[in-house]
């Protein structure tokens, strides 16, 4: 007997739980933000994160007329990369779901190399944009633009985004 009385109880316990959460998600507002790990998920943008970095880093430089074309020259390069980025990531996100190709040791260690020997290539793209930007720096923009390039290059190596 005590035993059925406590099965009705938790029955009975369990209806009043399930109707008191349905009418609270009834009753709950629906145009609340999400947030924490069920908000939507932002895909990262690289061309509006290097604006950012590059508006920010113009600030901190205080860059004067006879500077702002190599600025100009320096910015457009790096905003091109980082099309070119949003381009590469967005060909990886149409291919999402496809299997992957099969290769052989020998052709994914030449895919790498290939891979390696690009990015290599656009290292030193960076460096002369970067060279000719320099040379029209005072030596205390200079020192900023040191400091603000050694600041991203270390985020870049714990938060695994690159440098523009």
């Amino acid at each position: 007997m005590k035993r059925t009385l406590t099965v009705r109880n938790i029955v009975a316990l369990s209806l009043l739980a399930s109707t008191g959460l349905v009418t609270a998600a009834e009753n709950a507002p629906d145009n609340q933000p999400a947030s924490g790990k069920h908000a939507p998920y932002k895909r990262f943008d690289p061309v509006q994160h290097t604006q950012h970095r590059l508006d920010k880093l113009e600030a901190e430089l205080n860059l004067k007329d006879n500077q702002k074309s190599a600025w100009k020259v320096y910015a457009d390069a790096a905003l091109a990369r980082a099309r070119e980025r949003t381009g590469k990531m967005q060909e990886l996100h149409s291919r999402r779901g496809e299997p992957p190709k099969e290769l052989d040791t020998a052709a994914k260690l030449d895919k790498a190399a290939e891979f390696m020997r690009s990015r290599a290539d656009q290292l030193q793209k960076v460096a002369q944009d970067t060279r000719s930007f320099q040379q029209v720096l005072t030596p205390e923009q200079q020192t900023i633009f040191d400091r603000y390039w050694n600041s991203q290059q270390r985020r870049g190596k714990m938060g695994g985004h690159r440098p523009a």
